[in-house]
């Protein structure tokens, strides 16, 4: 396929593409846009065969270049202080300049490691860094903690709505990160149009117990188990008769499923999360389930919760979920039958 030059226009924030670009990046790509954006900015650019190589994975001396073209740092190749970055290098201008601005640093045994892929924990680190970010914001991912180098980072990305995350709850810190996902935060952090909503998950937090009211059975207490085969979550269930089982959780991409080990699961809240979708929710058995509000702000005993999604079916049920908590209250014809009581 030959290479046809893109044409974009910006108008103020107003990013819009108006044609092709390289043969290997087709303008259905989820980051078509971001990558166009810093192309045209010339902070990224492509190769001499004409492609763009968007899953290609990032450097360290490749994110020194990005970030040191987006401040527009001094790139002269020189020597550095690192023993494994000489002025040969080509990235070696922009690794010493952005290194003497504080944004990127070597390693213990004085080399900086050009050739290491970088991961998306360190890329937070770069983009906070870079951006002299300071704002934070609740971490909702399951795979962060605050003995991580990166909390404080991820939670500046996160406040500047920088990521989204993924839908089991997770930001994968050490997935490698591709030309194009960096292309994404750096536009996002240089451009609100291309800011992004963290993605809604009702997926409970396993470092909590949740205590809830069932009519049918009394107190009960949902204990964090592990997480089981095909990032399944698995709760155990603790009834005030003494009795026990588990019950298991996950969100991906159709959105978020309950139900058992090694069974049925019901797909409780199904993406996109929008007023009248309507799908069936569980079984061989048409059962629909329908979103009829997604806005809601509901009170139990455990507190106030925004952002509540409500969900009806054709069987008279109403329940309600809440952004990482999960089901916070159920009724049937307006009786309540289960209410979250505490999280502790």
């Amino acid at each position: 396929m030959p290479f046809v030059i893109t044409v974009f226009l910006f108008s103020g924030m107003g990013v819009s593409a108006i044609a092709t670009t390289f043969s290997d990046l087709p303008v259905d790509h989820r980051f078509y846009r971001e990558m166009m954006f810093l192309e045209y900015e010339e902070i990224i650019s492509g190769y001499p065969d004409d492609t763009f190589r968007p899953e290609a994975e990032v450097t360290r001396a490749e994110a020194a270049i990005i970030i040191g073209r987006t401040l527009k740092l001094n790139g002269e190749q020189r020597n550095t202080t690192f023993s494994d970055v000489s002025a040969e290098q080509i990235a070696s201008g922009y690794i010493a300049s952005a290194a003497e601005a504080g944004i990127i640093k070597g390693f213990p045994d004085g080399s900086f490691r050009p050739n290491s892929i970088i991961t998306r924990e360190q890329a937070a680190i770069l983009i906070s860094r870079t951006f002299n970010l300071t704002e934070e914001s609740e971490i909702p991912f399951s795979d962060i903690s605050p003995s991580m180098e990166s909390y404080l980072h991820i939670k500046r990305i996160i406040a500047e709505n920088l990521t989204q995350g993924y839908p089991d709850n997770t930001f994968r810190p050490q997935v490698k990160v591709t030309r194009a996902q960096f292309s994404a935060f750096i536009a996002r952090a240089l451009n609100d149009d291309f800011k992004v909503d963290l993605l809604l998950t009702f997926l409970k937090d396993p470092l909590h117990v949740y205590h809830y009211y069932y009519k049918d059975g009394g107190n009960v207490r949902f204990i964090f188990q592990n997480k089981d085969n095909e990032n399944w979550n698995q709760w155990h269930v603790y009834q005030e008769d003494g009795t026990s089982y588990s019950i298991v959780e996950r969100q991906d991409s159709e959105g978020y499923k309950f139900g058992y080990p090694f069974s049925e699961y019901a797909l409780e809240v199904a993406h996109p999360i929008e007023v009248g979708h309507t799908w069936d929710g569980y079984g061989e058995m048409p059962d629909y389930y329908k979103i009829t509000a997604n806005s809601l702000t509901i009170t139990t005993p455990a507190g106030t919760f925004e952002n509540v999604v409500e969900v009806t079916t054709t069987d008279g049920y109403v329940r309600y979920f809440a952004p990482m908590t999960g089901l916070i209250k159920a009724t049937k014809e307006g009786e309540t039958i289960a209410e979250l009581m505490k999280i502790e």
